[in-house]
């Protein structure tokens, strides 16, 4: 999509995607990555208790929701055999919640690397490589501040973590496979150049 065709839709082109709805408390996973997933889909991250709520262009709010799911998914995996392997029985659900932060952090990190890299791809090709995103992000505030301006941007109390657990989290992150799913037709070394830079 072009910056015209962003600015000729305005407001009317964004959409909005919840993760988790209903849920009491956001997964700590999604909570320390949620701000990494939006630069990465080049969305919005809103909360709303448990719920991580998307704003942007649908087609990005689609690729966030699909982090999400990746993201929360792989840590919950990652974490019951990480303790499998390490406890005879489950440890307390502070280690839990602490393993998912550290497994969400180290997903930030690497969405981070992703997002640098990306940026300095539409830098060479532009030479500024900002003009998309500034509008995409212009649009998105419009749209919240005209919609749901109470919906709060920010998380709530950090959790006193066990570092080791977040360490073993962090370790676990390393193997998740950060790209946009293959739709119909596409190139599958786009993406294996986009997952290695």
């Amino acid at each position: 999509m072009t910056e015209t065709e962003l600015v000729e839709r305005g407001t009317a082109g964004i959409a909005e995607g919840e993760h988790n709805a209903g849920r009491a408390r956001l997964h700590p996973a999604l909570d320390a990555a949620s701000y990494a997933i939006g630069l990465l889909a080049e969305c919005q991250a809103l909360v709303r208790r448990g719920t991580n709520i998307w704003v942007g262009q649908p087609e990005d709010v689609e690729f966030a929701l699909y982090l999400c799911e990746l993201i929360q998914g792989t840590s919950e995996r990652a974490y019951r055999n990480h303790w499998q392997r390490s406890f005879r029985r489950a440890p307390p659900d502070r280690y839990r919640r602490s393993f998912h932060l550290g497994f969400g952090l180290g997903v930030a990190d690497r969405i981070r690397l992703i997002v640098a890299e990306r940026q300095r791809a539409r830098r060479d090709a532009s030479g500024t490589g900002t003009s998309l995103a500034v509008v995409k992000d212009a649009l998105i505030a419009d749209y919240i501040a005209q919609t749901c301006p109470a919906i709060r941007t920010q998380r709530t109390r950090p959790l006193k973590a066990d570092m080791m657990a977040v360490l073993h989290g962090q370790q676990a992150a390393g193997a998740v496979a950060l790209s946009r799913p293959l739709e119909a037709g596409e190139d599958a070394a786009g993406v294996a150049e986009v997952r290695h830079g």
